[in-house]
């Protein structure tokens, strides 16, 4: 019996350290660089070694090409990537390819008889403008153009909303569906809040800061099988690279500087107090201490703050009982059709069992309850002698205190096959099966020991 539990998990390891980069990956945003390596008469290459560096953290992947001259190198996040090939009595072939959200691919190098040592460039990058191998529709938002986009609130639903065709509802629902049949992914883990609704419940809160966004994909029909909706929303969040990069950003509107004096407002009302500011911070960089560990080339890090601060007085034109109203007196409770408004005794009754109204429509202040003169007290006066039934007679002041702080945190790291496979080997024994769902996170990559 230990035995066969120890074959058991053997290959359940041996499986796992070949399918898990893929496996891992395959919601996180991830995508894949895949090809054939063919010579220059079309014959496919065998053995041929495929070197895919990421121009940002100088992470390598490697891998060969099969009896078939394919190759596929998976769990590669956006991002430039240089890209060679090389083998026996061959030139090196180099390229540059721009790799995008969940994106494949497809690389087909033509590589000419030449010595090793000899090297054909490609200048420019590589980008696959469309793929005929899915009939999934999606947009892509890259890191430029969210930057370089105007923004009014700074959050990734009104971004999506004027930038991506078939999104509705404020960027919660697509081409007609449901908004269940919607769902925003960061880093892999479902964005959408479960308790109180979806993502615009509270966007600066619930998704990351757009600054922490380095690429979005909008798979608005025919999503891939990996996702649970018919449309979702891919977010990838920037990641550390080795050198030390950041922004810095404020948006402030105040009327201090300005008047913001609504529709409803007389022309000589002051304009209500008005203060909203965005700010933040972000950094990103390879994890290094000094004297102690050099994590250039394997661990990166990325951190961005912002704060969202509302601090609003709005008018809002109420009702409030009259000061006759407040002493009984209900002889004025005439509608807009001027029908007055007859109030009855509850304590009394008439002939045909029907309750005998109060002359002139006037309650005794003895008959005042307690609660009545409780909210009596609570009650402004009226500004105006409006009618309540037919025009607002207070001007109310409505204030607004909010303050929504959004922190997206990113460990990146790269592990050797041993610790891949030790990785796996204590999830299996310990049972672990459940699911990360934080936006801080640690990508598990693949790397040749």
């Amino acid at each position: 019996m230990r035995l066969a539990l120890l074959k058991k998990v053997g290959f359940a390891v041996l499986a796992g350290s070949l399918l898990l980069p893929s496996g891992l990956l395959a919601q996180s945003g991830a995508g894949s660089i895949q090809g054939t390596v063919q010579d220059a008469t079309g014959a496919a290459i065998v053995g041929c070694s495929v070197h895919v560096v990421n121009q940002s953290t100088a992470v390598g992947n490697d891998t060969t090409s099969n009896n078939s001259g394919f190759y596929s190198v998976p769990g590669l996040f956006a991002g430039n990537y240089t890209v060679t090939f090389s083998a026996p009595g061959m030139k090196k072939y180099q390229t540059l390819v721009a790799l995008q959200d969940a994106q494949v691919a497809v690389l087909n190098p033509k590589l000419t008889v030449g010595d090793v040592a000899e090297q054909v460039t490609v200048a420019g990058d590589a980008i696959q403008l469309a793929t005929y191998d899915s009939g999934t529709v999606s947009t892509q938002l890259d890191v430029n153009r969210i930057d370089q986009l105007p923004q009014n609130g700074r959050n990734v639903l009104g971004l999506a909303q004027n930038t991506v065709p078939g999104l509705e509802t404020n960027g919660t629902r697509a081409n007609g569906l449901m908004g269940e049949g919607m769902e925003y992914s960061q880093d892999g883990a479902p964005m959408t809040n479960r308790n109180f609704g979806g993502e615009n419940n509270s966007p600066q809160a619930i998704l990351p800061d757009p600054d922490a966004v380095q690429e979005a994909k909008f798979e608005t029909l025919n999503s891939g099988a990996q996702f649970a909706t018919p449309a979702t929303v891919i977010l990838t969040t920037k990641s550390g690279t080795n050198s030390i990069h950041g922004s810095v950003f404020e948006t402030a509107r105040n009327n201090y500087f300005g008047i913001a004096r609504a529709r409803q407002n007389p022309a000589n009302y002051a304009a209500p107090h008005y203060v909203r500011n965005e700010f933040g911070a972000s950094v990103g960089g390879p994890i290094v201490i000094p004297k102690v560990y050099d994590g250039r080339n394997k661990s990166f890090f990325f951190f961005a703050y912002e704060r969202f601060s509302l601090r609003q007085a709005a008018n809002e034109l109420v009702t409030v009982p009259t000061v006759a109203m407040r002493n009984g007196d209900f002889s004025g409770l005439v509608n807009s059709s001027g029908v007055l408004q007859t109030l009855y005794d509850p304590n009394s009754t008439g002939a045909n069992l029907q309750r005998i109204p109060f002359p002139n429509n006037q309650i005794p202040m003895l008959r005042e309850s307690p609660l009545a003169q409780a909210i009596y007290a609570a009650t402004p006066l009226p500004q105006t002698a409006d009618n309540p039934l037919v025009n607002p007679n207070f001007n109310a002041v409505d204030n607004t205190t909010q303050t929504v702080p959004n922190i997206t945190t990113r460990l990146d790291h790269v592990f050797k096959r041993f610790f891949i496979c030790l990785f796996i080997l204590l999830r299996l024994l310990l049972g672990r099966r459940s699911r990360c769902r934080t936006r801080g996170r640690i990508d598990y990559m693949q790397q040749a020991a």
